[in-house]
C-alpha cells in the first residue's frame, strides 16, 4: 500500500528527525506524516477486506533505519491506521548486507508484539564473481529466511524479485543480448540452483 516511506539521507535520522522521507516526498511536504495515515485509510474505504502493507528495504537488520521503521509503525498503530503488515524487501546486494536469520526473527516477533503481519516481499542475493561458494551463500540467506517466516505465525508469505537470473532484478535487459545477474532461485538458462533446492528442503523440514 505504501512503498518505501524512509529517507536515503543520513541527515534524516539526526536531530529528532524521524527518518522519513520529507523534502523528496510532495505528500509530506503537503500533510506532513499523515499522508501515510490518508493513504492507507483511503485504501481501506475502497476495499475493507484487504490486507495494507508498508513496503520497506533495509530494515532487516538492526539499525537506525529498523528503529525508525518500528517506531513509525508504533505510531501509526497509535492513530488507529488500518495498517495489516510490514513487507522487508531483503535485497542482499553486497556481502555486508547478509542478515541473520535471528536478527530478521527478532524484527518480525518486534511487529507481532504491534498486531502487525510481515511478508518477504523481494528477496534477491546477487552474487559477485569473486564470493566463494556464492551459490550456497545465496542459498542459504535465502532459506534462512524462509525457515523465519515459516516457523513465525505473523509472517505470511515469501517471495523473491523475479524468479530467473536471465530477467531478475539485477540483470541488465536495456542491452541485447540481456547480461544476466546472479541473484535469484532458477539461472539464466531456467535450471533450478542451489537456493531453489535449499528452498524446497525449508518446506520440507517445516
Amino acid at each position: 500500500m505504501v512503498n518505501e516511506p524512509l529517507s536515503d539521507d543520513a541527515k534524516s535520522y539526526t536531530n529528532g528527525d524521524l527518518g522519513l522521507r520529507s523534502e523528496q516526498s510532495p505528500w509530506f511536504e503537503a500533510m506532513g506524516e499523515e499522508y501515510l495515515d490518508e493513504a492507507f485509510r483511503a485504501a481501506h474505504r475502497a476495499d475493507p477486506t484487504a490486507r495494507l502493507f508498508l513496503n520497506e528495504y533495509g530494515v532487516e537488520e538492526d539499525g537506525e533505519r529498523w528503529d525508525a521503521l518500528y517506531a513509525l509503525v508504533e505510531r501509526l498503530k497509535e492513530r488507529g491506521v488500518p495498517i495489516d503488515g510490514v513487507g522487508f524487501q531483503t535485497h542482499e546486494y553486497a556481502p555486508g548486507d547478509r542478515i541473520d536469520p535471528e536478527t530478521f526473527r527478532s524484527h518480525v516477533r518486534d511487529l507481532a508484539d504491534l498486531g502487525v503481519q510481515a511478508r518477504v516481499s523481494e528477496m534477491d542475493v546477487p552474487m559477485g564473481q569473486d564470493e566463494e561458494d556464492g551459490r550456497q551463500t545465496q542459498a542459504g540467506e535465502m532459506a534462512g529466511k524462509l525457515r523465519v517466516c515459516l516457523e513465525e505465525p505473523n509472517c505470511t508469505s515469501f517471495s523473491t524479485w523475479g524468479f530467473t537470473d536471465r530477467y531478475g532484478s539485477t540483470a541488465d535487459t536495456g542491452v541485447y543480448p540481456p547480461r544476466t545477474a546472479d541473484s535469484l532461485p532458477w539461472d539464466a538458462a531456467l535450471r533450478p540452483k542451489a537456493a531453489y533446492k535449499r528452498l524446497l528442503e525449508a518446506f520440507d523440514e517445516a
